[in-house]
């Protein structure tokens, strides 16, 4: 509109003829075209200017109301003549204003709108393609490889070869890495598991024709006790007592290779089952000079939900186990905490070698003596998880030991 206003400057006295004028309007779609210099009208075409219907300042105008506009327009139904003022935009210092028809206007927005919603789409379908195979390809397709290793390894578990570990730095790697590492370890659990069951079956026979050879032992014992030979009297205690030995190992074995039954909790007066305890503990083969003592530091109205059985054996092979290592004292002592009941068994015997203390409580591997399994805190530290406990070393040394057990709660 600006350029078409300055032709006027090129005719004769500034004067254009008609159809000139007629052709510079047509050729801008306008009725009318004013130019303004410091609010001066300096340039004008279209002297007969129809009324328009509105009129839309640009110099002045916001965003959102530009915004606003274009939807009025959009949806505007009837044609209307409209003024349009704003600066040139090839010279700030003019004004040009514009009287033209809406309609070729809104056609041109119209098609402009449908071009940028086609494009919009084309991008919108790319993105999406893209979207979904790259979450195929990063999410899906590891999900589902894990999913199915684990489908698998569920159904033949030692058939299923491990899942192969990812090097993937994300989450997902973690997880494929943690599900090898998971499957290896159960796969070794499984194979120790079958090695277990076949050992037990092995021990419940050798257990069961050692018992009967100890029994025939204790028959010709008896006998044999009578003899005035001082060498068969020497022998025979013995030989009782390595066979009793060789049961009591064979017995462990099988208690340990067999599961547990479920864990049944009851309120249990932590007092009087220690006090049956002690009533209990063999100590029949200690000298009249060597009987330990044992000491019960428990409030006697102490009450914890656990299962009397299995407690009561863990608690005879922690006393058994301090005894067996030369302990002439005991103390039994359990104390309410804000986590729970904390139960603390402490003897004097000679301590724990430091070589043993990383593998105290697994089985075959735990062991202190020579002739010892290793299966009494094995066995102690897995009815201690049952009820939702722990067990620990609480300490150590040349003046005897102490395991703490810590029990959730108490009635």
């Amino acid at each position: 509109a600006h350029l078409a206003a300055l032709t006027i400057d090129a005719a004769p006295d500034r004067m254009v003829t008609p159809e000139l004028e007629i052709a510079l309007l047509n050729h801008v779609d306008a009725h009318a075209i004013g130019i303004f210099k410091q609010d001066v009208m300096t340039h004008m075409l279209g002297e007969e200017t129809p009324r328009t219907e509105a009129s839309f300042d640009l110099r002045s105008t916001m965003v959102m109301d530009m915004i606003m506009e274009a939807f009025d327009t959009l949806f505007q139904r009837q044609p209307r003549t409209i003024e349009v003022i704003g600066r040139s935009p090839k010279d700030a210092r003019v004004v040009v204003s514009v009287v033209f028809d809406e309609a070729p206007l809104r056609r041109e927005m119209l098609g402009f709108s449908k071009r940028i919603l086609a494009l919009s789409l084309v991008i919108s379908f790319i993105t999406a393609a893209l979207v979904f195979f790259s979450l195929r390809l990063q999410l899906v397709r590891p999900m589902q490889q894990i999913t199915a290793s684990m489908t698998q390894f569920r159904r033949a578990p030692v058939e299923t070869p491990v899942f192969p570990a990812s090097r993937r730095r994300d989450e997902i790697g973690t997880a494929m890495r943690e599900l090898a590492a998971m499957q290896q370890d159960l796969k070794t659990a499984l194979k120790q598991k079958t090695r277990l069951a076949t050992l037990g079956a092995a021990v419940s026979k050798v257990n069961h024709d050692l018992r009967n050879t100890l029994a025939t032992a204790s028959l010709v014992y008896d006998t044999l006790s009578r003899s005035t030979d001082p060498d068969v009297k020497r022998v025979m205690p013995t030989l009782f007592r390595s066979l009793d030995r060789a049961v009591n190992i064979c017995t462990q074995t099988l208690n340990f290779t067999q599961e547990h039954p479920p864990v049944q909790k009851e309120p249990v007066n932590l007092r009087l089952m220690v006090e049956e305890i002690v009533d209990e503990i063999d100590t029949g083969f200690f000298p009249a000079e060597s009987i330990p003592e044992i000491a019960v530091d428990i409030d006697p109205e102490l009450s914890v939900a656990l299962d009397p059985h299995q407690f009561h054996r863990v608690l005879v092979n922690l006393a058994r186990n301090a005894l067996e290592a030369g302990a002439t004292r005991i103390r039994f002592a359990a104390q309410q905490r804000p986590y729970g009941t904390e139960i603390l068994i402490e003897d004097n015997g000679p301590g724990i070698p430091e070589t043993v203390q990383a593998t105290l409580f697994k089985p075959f591997a735990g062991s202190t003596k020579a002739a010892g399994t290793g299966l009494g805190l094995a066995i102690a530290k897995e009815l201690v998880h049952g009820h939702g406990g722990t067990i620990e070393l609480a300490h150590t040394g040349s003046t005897g030991s102490g395991f703490r057990i810590l029990l959730p709660g108490a009635v």
